[in-house]
């Protein structure tokens, strides 16, 4: 339709028309009201298995019209026992639901009843539903709902998996742009070529691989989408553990910081504290009340007096034990610190590739400084190759990134926030300070990580751009007594969590309402300045 000049109707043509919509409107009414006085009177029967499916192929999305059909048709097979006769029902069902989605390929309710319509008989053609795959995909090769329905029928006929792999690098090669296709292939990648020795997602030579082809893919068309997305998958495509990061044991509280949400019995089942060498019993209960939570307090009868002997016994996914030792840093005040990095684990020769395409992406910013997509592209890879080695390159990348690409700023503030604590975080746990203060080039407007310095007495977040949505987060500063959140954004403090304190700091909050804060100080008895 494009480039064609729009010609205007005339009012004959007009009048036209709206009686033709009127004459289809009385037909649908008409044929509507009959089918809910037939199912009112639950006459399940071929007239309304007739009417029902007139009206559909007029509008296949009437799916309150198709589960009448699916209880006629499980009427049928209940009183008819002939084989045959029920296959050309079933048949005939399966023609209609083609009819539908020649006028709407993406009908949601043509799809899940063909569906319906294989499982419930007994002699599908699964061969033929494939082939009908291939059809739809050539002619719109983009339709996630032909996509869906092949991942349907290939977990039936369960055909060969590389086969389909084939299938997908055909359709990338036709497009690129098909964020089905990757998808799909992803999926695939995972069980067709496993890393069985080196414990990662994908075997290193097919990883390689990939990161190649998306590269193609990315730099024949760097605005379209898909493939920066696939490419971000395969970044992130490394085994991840669950460690627990640290813990804290005093005669009052004791807490256990995750690196990630866990549950219960997951704590219960990979940890245990032990004073002088004997196991400690006791309760485990989330630290936010929520079943998953990534930090949690231990609750035990056990006294802690000086110069105790306190380890903690972890199981490690591998099944191994780690013993993480806790030290005395101030009198009966534990702490236990577990080694912490945040480098992905990739293999020599995707590090290489890394390499590669990361000077490739370079001389592409080169052609194209305002290609969002290749400067946050050179941005991962920087992070993914060297995070320390690159971390004010990267940073200074998502700066920019935040002018060209307005809208996504907060995403970008994220991950400068992300990256600034990973990089901080590995030098304070080298130390034995009980203090965090973050101390960044530009503000952070987040606090990820923030379990990981539960352990901490005294927290300064002050001269950051922190709002009032963090306040939930604080709850993990279990052991904080003094807390300054100073010359930030803060605009109410509702929802401020439970915290054992002994002083707050909220000086240069102008948006802070006065009285709030009068009544804030009356319900605690800690210290407020403001």
């Amino acid at each position: 339709m494009h480039g064609r000049v729009k010609v205007r109707t005339s009012e004959e043509e007009k009048a036209r028309k709206e009686k033709e919509r009127n004459e289809k409107l009385k037909i649908f009414k008409h044929a509507m009201q009959k089918i809910q006085i037939k199912r009112k009177e639950c006459t399940l029967d071929k007239e309304l298995l007739e009417l029902t499916g007139n009206v559909l192929s007029s509008n296949p999305d009437i799916y309150t019209l198709w589960n009448i059909r699916r209880d006629i048709l499980q009427l049928f097979k209940k009183s008819n026992d002939n084989i045959e006769e029920m296959s050309q029902v079933y048949n005939a069902e399966l023609h209609l639901t083609e009819y539908c989605l020649k006028i709407n390929p993406k009908s949601y309710c043509a799809w899940h009843q063909r569906e319906w319509v294989l499982l419930t008989r007994d002699d599908p053609d699964w061969q033929k539903e494939l082939e009908l795959c291939n059809t739809y995909l050539k002619l719109d090769e983009r339709n996630f709902h032909t996509w869906d329905y092949r991942r349907f029928v290939v977990s039936q006929c369960k055909p060969s998996l590389k086969d389909e792999f084939d299938y997908t690098t055909e359709k990338l090669m036709d497009n690129f742009s098909n964020y089905s296709a990757w998808h799909y292939r992803s999926k695939m990648l995972v069980e067709l070529y496993p890393d069985r020795k080196g414990g990662r997602p994908i075997e290193d030579s097919h990883h390689k691989h990939e990161l190649k082809m998306v590269q193609n893919a990315a730099f024949t068309d760097p605005d379209d989408t898909s493939a920066w997305f696939y490419q971000r998958w395969l970044l992130g495509a490394v085994k991840t553990t669950i460690d627990l990061v640290n813990y804290t044991v005093t005669p009052t509280k004791n807490t256990f910081a995750f690196s990630k949400h866990v549950d219960k019995n997951y704590v219960s089942a990979k940890t245990k504290l032990l004073i002088n060498n004997c196991v400690v019993n006791g309760e485990w209960v989330s630290c936010t009340g929520n079943c998953y939570d990534v930090l949690w307090i231990f609750q035990h009868s056990t006294p802690i007096t000086k110069k105790i002997n306190i380890k903690v016994e972890y199981e490690i996914d591998n099944g191994q034990k780690q013993i993480i030792q806790g030290v005395e840093c101030k009198e009966m005040f534990y702490i236990g610190k577990n080694q912490i990095k945040f480098e992905r684990n990739y293999s020599e020769a995707v590090i290489e590739e890394l390499k590669d395409q990361l000077e490739s992406c370079r001389q592409l910013l080169n052609l194209e400084p305002d290609s969002k997509w290749t400067m946050l592209t050179t941005t991962i890879f920087l992070h993914c190759i060297d995070a320390k080695a690159y971390h004010t390159e990267a940073i200074q990348n998502l700066q920019k990134l935040k002018v060209i690409d307005k809208l996504r700023a907060g995403y970008y503030d994220d991950l400068i926030a992300k990256w600034c604590i990973e990089k901080q975080l590995c030098s304070d746990y080298e130390n034995a300070d009980l203090a965090l203060k973050f101390s960044f080039p530009s503000p952070v407007s987040s606090l990820p990580y923030l379990q990981y310095y539960s352990y901490c007495d005294s927290v300064d977040l002050s001269n950051q751009q922190l709002t009032s949505n963090i306040f939930p987060s604080l709850i993990v500063l279990q052991h904080c007594k003094k807390l300054s959140l100073e010359n930030n954004n803060l605009t109410t403090m509702k929802n401020f969590p439970d915290l054992d304190l002994v002083e707050l700091n909220l000086l240069g909050n102008e948006k802070l309402d006065r009285n709030e804060i009068e009544l804030f100080t009356k319900k605690y008895n800690f210290n407020i300045i403001y």
